[in-house]
């Protein structure tokens, strides 16, 4: 890529974008291959405390940690006995869609 009228060569942005699907248009930051606005200026942790934070933090997109995940897990399974129950019991409730949690077992007697 050419800027400046040409006068400075440099490498694209090889990020894409979610919504268009074309590749970003911006220079990338020198040495990377991501632009300023896509990570290039990033340079992740460096010190040994920095990286145990990001290692003990162990979050998907910064919403959940691994134990909100289990928590979460827990409970489906927990509704899902609770569902179980009622539909047992007759009671007209409305069931959760989709498939069960992978947890849930079906045990013998009433209130498996």
């Amino acid at each position: 890529m050419q800027t400046c009228g040409g006068r400075i060569v440099c490498r694209r942005c090889q990020a894409f974008s979610k919504r268009t699907k074309r590749q970003c248009q911006g220079p990338a930051v020198e040495g990377k291959t991501k632009c300023r606005f896509h990570g290039g200026k990033s340079t992740g942790p460096r010190t040994a405390e920095g990286k145990q934070r990001v290692i003990d933090a162990n979050t998907v997109h910064g919403l959940q940690t691994k134990l909100l995940r289990e928590q979460y897990r827990k409970d489906n399974i927990e509704l899902a006995r609770l569902e179980q129950c009622l539909h047992k019991l007759g009671m007209k409730a409305p069931r959760t869609p989709g498939r069960k949690p992978l947890g849930l077992q079906s045990r013998g007697g009433f209130f498996a």
